[in-house]
């Protein structure tokens, strides 16, 4: 398994809720570089306990529930687009959104996988309030430099970003989006998402 992907599935890990699988989730800390920790922690776990693929995923799903800011991600990935939609297209925006990001991501995680993390360099404050904390993911030969960049939701750090090897999740998919969009309209970007997700769970 390629570490990119690897990394682009945990990325997805960011943004879910309470979870039963990985019930022994670590307290949530005041400090950043700690929160990623946590989560890292928390996602060898899982991949180390769940040798059946599907109990496996649904850990996955469970840690990324306390991981990433869906809200956020969705709202800088809409950039524009955002101001222009009424809350419920939002609020319906953001739960496809999620559905394809973990559908996409998860299914990329082999139980057993083996990756380590070096927390490298210094973490930077963004203007707007954010912190970015900088990374260096190895499985077997391969590697790449990873960036989270979190901010805090009543109270709790969670990511709203993943930059590996200068690749951001929020300008690709915004860049995805933002071209159908031109072409299908808002409307169009969701239908879409709404057909690719339900055709996952047939």
């Amino acid at each position: 398994m390629k570490v990119r992907s690897v990394l682009s599935a945990i990325l997805a890990l960011v943004l879910m809720g309470p979870a039963s699988i990985a019930s022994a989730a670590a307290p949530a800390s005041a400090d950043p570089l700690d929160f990623v920790k946590q989560r890292y922690e928390e996602l060898q776990s899982v991949v180390k306990k769940f040798p059946e693929k599907d109990k496996m995923q649904q850990g996955i799903r469970e840690v990324m529930e306390r991981f990433v800011d869906y809200h956020e991600l969705s709202r800088r990935t809409l950039v524009d687009q955002w101001d222009k939609l009424a809350k419920g297209q939002r609020s319906e925006f953001v739960g496809e959104f999620k559905k394809m990001i973990q559908r996409s991501y998860v299914k990329r995680f082999d139980p057993g996988i083996v990756f380590t993390i070096d927390y490298t360099g210094e973490r930077r404050a963004e203007t707007d309030g954010a912190v970015t904390i900088p990374s260096i993911i190895r499985s077997g030969r391969s590697e790449a430099k990873v960036e989270y960049t979190v901010r805090t939701v009543s109270g709790k750090w969670l990511a709203f970003d993943v930059v590996v090897d200068d690749v951001s999740m929020v300008r690709t998919y915004r860049k995805q989006f933002h071209d159908i969009i031109l072409k299908e309209g808002f409307k169009g970007l969701l239908e879409r998402l709404r057909k690719k997700n339900a055709a996952s769970q047939e």
